[in-house]
């Protein structure tokens, strides 16, 4: 079977030609300065000049060259990057092709239009995620926006309510906190044709968090997935952000396939390749992981339960929660958050400025009565995890998580052996720091609790053999 990530011709090198430089330095002038309001609303990046040519020659020409009525999308275009970069490097497709760009803001279609583009780019104003087309196409290229759609200053994406509720009817991988980017993905594979090729450059973060549990999961059934990490270059400094090139074809002859691929130093190596790929977390592989996993007969959360320590939005409402430092302290206990918590430690002192009556304690959580394990969700310090037990069983806010052992009854833990103690040295040494850097690269800065729950973990005598050997 014919791999979807990679092709026998070989791809132009990445070096940025005169001409080009010039041309992406007055583009990205005129972005940064004169459309600097409508690039923060509306998550717009500029794509480097290279890395447009870069995904342009991902485009399977042999699959379009005796196509008729050929058309070619790119969704959120902007300035219309890939649009141009496929008339620039593959001048015939595009002459025998109809391109389309949608675009939402106002102002950026009017500088397409003066700049002559519309011309020869059929220019849609509408909101690509809710735009009615009656067509489908050949080809969709691109680099969608990305952020959490919000009017809170907090989120980068300016949506009202009423349209976010829309998005949220409209697209059936919508969960949690989405980032729009999953639902451009979504609409994107809809309009393509059967064997159709959609290619987008987007953040990573879609591979292993939770919230795009359900677009992997669409994307799996679809057809078949090939991505291209790029890593965290891409972008800055504009944006801090590990980016993958999506490289997906829409044919139940790949369905189920994933391709994991890396670009560096101008060369395509394939990490891994799973023909049954259902929509799990899509992680890294070297030696040196497989070494841990071969050594570890469990996951942690084969083990643990695993909690999250309650938000602020909770904590305000919450009735047993007290703002003003109590008359007797001594009755009360302070909230700790990620603050409070370094490796092998836990700091008792109030930085929340947050506190509950000791009486009330297992009324916020039960388990708070109990000593057990807490989990930082961000790296600490050198990137380890940041693991301590909690002995005298304080409250807890925001990030941190709870590991609460299973009973045997409930869980396969049948001949794991390690103490707390144990388990917490193991978080924090470098074989889990190591392991969760080669695994996860530089996509997260935290943990989420799958990603957690898949960690692997060694009983005594594996845990021995790991100092050893490795």
């Amino acid at each position: 079977m014919q791999k979807i990530g990679s092709k026998k011709k070989l791809h132009k090198s990445l070096l940025v030609r005169e001409d080009a430089l010039a041309d992406y330095k007055t583009h990205q002038s005129i972005i940064n300065n004169s459309l600097k309001g409508v690039k923060k609303d509306y998550g717009l990046f500029f794509t480097p000049e290279p890395i447009v040519d870069f995904m342009v020659n991902l485009i399977d020409i042999d699959k379009l060259r005796n196509k008729k009525d050929i058309t070619i999308l790119e969704p959120a275009c902007g300035l219309a990057q890939f649009l141009l970069g496929v008339k620039r490097n593959l001048p015939a497709l595009s002459q025998r092709a109809e391109l389309y760009g949608v675009e939402i803001n106002q102002e950026i279609v009017n500088y397409l239009i003066a700049l002559g583009i519309g011309q020869n780019i059929n220019i849609i104003k509408d909101d690509f995620l809710l735009w009615p087309s009656e067509s489908c196409f050949d080809l969709i290229i691109g680099n969608p926006p990305y952020g959490i759609p919000s009017l809170s200053e907090h989120y980068t994406i300016r949506v009202d309510n009423a349209t976010k509720e829309k998005y949220k009817t409209l697209y059936e991988t919508w969960y949690g906190k989405y980032n729009v980017y999953g639902a451009f993905i979504e609409k994107s594979i809809k309009l393509l044709k059967p064997d159709g090729q959609l290619i987008f450059i987007v953040p990573a973060t879609f591979m292993i968090l939770d919230e795009f549990k359900k677009l992997r999961s669409f994307l799996s059934r679809n057809g078949g997935t090939a991505l291209i990490y790029m890593g965290p270059d891409v972008f800055k400094p504009e944006a801090d952000v590990s980016s993958v090139v999506l490289n997906f074809i829409k044919s139940d002859k790949f369905s189920f396939r994933l391709e994991l691929l890396e670009y560096w130093d101008n060369k395509l190596r394939t990490i891994k390749v799973n023909p049954s790929w259902n929509g799990e977390i899509i992680t890294f592989e070297t030696d040196y992981t497989k070494r841990i996993e071969r050594h570890c007969s469990y996951k942690l959360g084969d083990i643990y339960e695993i909690k999250i320590s309650p938000r602020t939005p909770e904590i305000k409402i919450n009735p047993y929660i007290k703002k003003d430092k109590p008359i007797k302290e001594k009755d009360y206990l302070p909230l700790l958050n990620g603050r409070n918590l370094k490796c092998n430690e836990v700091i008792y002192r109030n930085f929340t400025g947050y506190w509950i009556k000791k009486s009330e304690l297992k009324k916020y959580r039960g388990y708070f009565g109990t000593p057990h394990i807490v989990v930082g969700l961000g790296f600490r310090g050198d990137g380890k995890i940041g693991a301590a037990i909690d002995k005298k069983c304080y409250p807890w806010m925001g990030d941190v998580y709870h590991l609460l052992r299973k009973s045997d009854l409930f869980s396969s833990i049948s001949g794991f052996d390690m103490s707390e103690r144990e388990v917490v040295e193991y978080l924090n040494s470098n074989y889990v720091k190591r392991y969760i850097k080669d695994t996860y690269r530089e996509i997260t800065y935290h943990l989420s609790i799958t990603q957690l729950k898949n960690l692997p973990i060694p009983n005594k005598k594996e845990f021995e053999t790991i100092k050893k050997e490795l």
